[in-house]
């Protein structure tokens, strides 16, 4: 396909609801799933007229991997404990391959890519400025004030949830990935620090943990060495400030939200030498990490392939007779958990695998060591959903898998530029 810099009507109603992904988000996931659903149709409709664009999105490996995977979670609902919790995220799962094409279908068009990531940089930008002013004056710009209970915790736009952290860590990857590889090193720099600044003082700790993790990954496979100890290692040494100094100097209540106090804390109550309050009780009472307990207890009774998607909370509900309240959540927080409890060992097993091949072998073979390098870069934030220990959603709910595989789709286009790039300097 020869490209265009030359915007069209139909450019423009494509650039229009891939813009608005983000503002859809933020209102609402029935608004942010219609959008996407509206993009698949959108996909289909120009297909059908435009069938000779097909290799320039079509992954015939891909495919067969994704067709592994929904037979794979179609057999997992016929298995579980109860299949009705199952069918409706399993059955439709192939959606989120629907979504990977139709972005590599439009967003292949340097335009229409560039126009979106603009936009997008633009609400980020203001959602990172509003999570400052939310910091410091106790409401948003609009007026919005946290509804949430919870103090020490930004937010911002979302008023009564507290995801503006996950929802600029989403975003942010691809947007940076966007910068880096059209060499606007500097401005990616400042917008790396301005946005993990901004997930930092959201206050949500899983999430500033994983920025954190992604700046040492970035520092690592940064392969420009003019900036590489200007502004790379200034960017890890001032996120590290900011979590050591300044939300304890701001004031007494958010102390206990700094993320070195929370684990600190955290592990000296688990580990407590009280003898009236054992290890296990200590376990038991500590929020998301009993989750393990019970999905190992799940595991136990569900060794090869676990409840079954959905099925989690149902089960774990059997493991929590005596106490005097629901220590159960509707998912366990965290990927593990979730992969043990709801698929068991085997399917644990099929699953990373999946992903593990789709991620890090998938077109990657034969590449220079430069190119690994910057693709290292673009695949960062689905290696953050797999990080263990660390908090996170349930990765099969829609919102979840839908930020993973939109970001999945983001590291293919840029990948797939640099495969082009590559072939044609030989």
């Amino acid at each position: 396909m020869k490209l265009t810099n030359k915007v069209n009507f139909k450019n423009l109603f494509i650039i229009s609801i891939f813009s608005f992904l983000p503002l859809s988000f933020i209102i609402g996931n029935l608004v942010f799933q219609l959008n996407l659903i509206l993009i698949i149709i959108s996909f289909i409709s120009y297909f059908i007229k435009y069938r000779d664009k097909i290799n320039l999105f079509f992954d015939k490996n891909e495919f067969k991997i994704f067709i592994i995977l929904i037979t794979y979670l179609l057999f997992n609902t016929f298995i579980s404990e109860d299949w009705t919790l199952s069918l409706r995220r399993n059955l439709f799962y192939f959606e989120f391959f629907l979504i990977i094409i139709s972005f590599r279908y439009f967003l292949t068009e340097i335009n229409i890519l560039k126009s979106v990531i603009i936009n997008w940089l633009i609400i980020i930008l203001i959602v990172s400025f509003d999570i400052f002013f939310e910091y410091f004056y106790g409401y948003n710009i609009l007026g919005f004030t946290n509804e949430t209970g919870y103090t020490g915790r930004i937010a911002s736009f979302f008023k009564d949830e507290l995801i503006v952290g996950s929802f600029v860590l989403a975003f942010t990857i691809p947007i940076f990935s966007y910068l880096y590889l059209n060499s606007k090193f500097k401005f990616s720099i400042f917008f790396l620090i301005l946005t993990a600044t901004a997930i930092i003082f959201s206050g949500e700790r899983s999430n500033s943990l994983k920025i954190i993790f992604g700046l040492i990954l970035i520092l690592y496979f940064w392969n420009y060495k003019n900036y590489y100890k200007k502004y790379i290692l200034s960017i890890v040494a001032t996120l590290f400030i900011l979590i050591s100094v300044i939300p304890i100097t701001k004031n007494n209540d958010f102390i206990k939200h700094n993320i070195i106090h929370k684990y600190i804390t955290t592990t000296l109550n688990i580990v407590s030498i009280d003898k009236e309050i054992s290890l296990k009780q200590n376990l038991m009472e500590s929020r998301y990490i009993n989750q393990g307990i019970f999905s190992y207890e799940i595991l136990k009774e569900n060794i090869f392939f676990g409840v079954g998607n959905k099925n989690y909370f149902k089960a774990c509900r059997k493991y929590v007779a005596g106490y005097e309240r629901n220590l159960c959540f509707t998912h366990p927080h965290q990927t593990y958990y979730e992969l043990l409890s709801e698929h068991g060992l085997i399917g644990s097993f099929i699953i990373i695998f999946i992903f593990i091949y789709l991620i890090f072998f998938n077109k990657t073979k034969n590449l220079s060591n430069n190119t690994k390098k910057k693709i290292s870069i673009f695949r960062i934030y689905l290696i953050f959903a797999f990080l263990p220990l660390i908090p996170s959603g349930s990765f099969f709910s829609s919102l979840v898998s839908s930020l993973f595989w939109i970001n999945y789709a983001f590291y293919t286009i840029y990948r797939n530029k640099l495969i082009s790039e590559e072939n044609e300097k030989y």
